[in-house]
């Protein structure tokens, strides 16, 4: 017989065959790593990545007092946002104006986003 031990049947050869393509199967469908945790320990603070899956250089924004606006091409920020954590319990928004008015990109509290496309130009943190 060909393709197996001697003694084997066509039959097991086939079992054999099929439970190591069942394993390679397994392997390809394996999802893909997640997201490294966001290194963001201020507190209420809004961290940025240049990045994606939090990597890269890093832009922390804190707000002293009041809710702020912060104007990330003023700081070299803009349209650098790849990635971003909201370590605030309040929603923290992305702008696509130096000025946060527009529509806003918002990222809730307590949340991240590890992914971002969006052309950020400034970002209102609330405080």
């Amino acid at each position: 017989m060909q393709g197996g031990r001697q003694g084997e049947t066509g039959e097991e050869v086939m079992k054999k065959i099929a439970v190591v393509l069942c394993a390679l199967a397994g392997l390809a469908i394996t999802p893909a790593a997640h997201a490294a945790e966001p290194d963001c320990t201020f507190t209420d603070a809004f961290c940025a990545w240049d990045q994606i899956n939090y990597e890269g250089a890093k832009f922390n924004v804190v707000p002293i007092g009041s809710s702020a606006c912060v104007d990330l091409v003023e700081h070299g920020w803009g349209n650098r946002i790849r990635s971003a954590y909201n370590n605030s319990t309040l929603t923290a928004s992305l702008f696509a104006s130096d000025d946060c008015t527009g529509r806003p990109y918002p990222i809730d509290g307590k949340t991240g986003q590890p992914n971002i496309t969006f052309q950020a130009g400034s970002v209102f943190i609330q405080r």
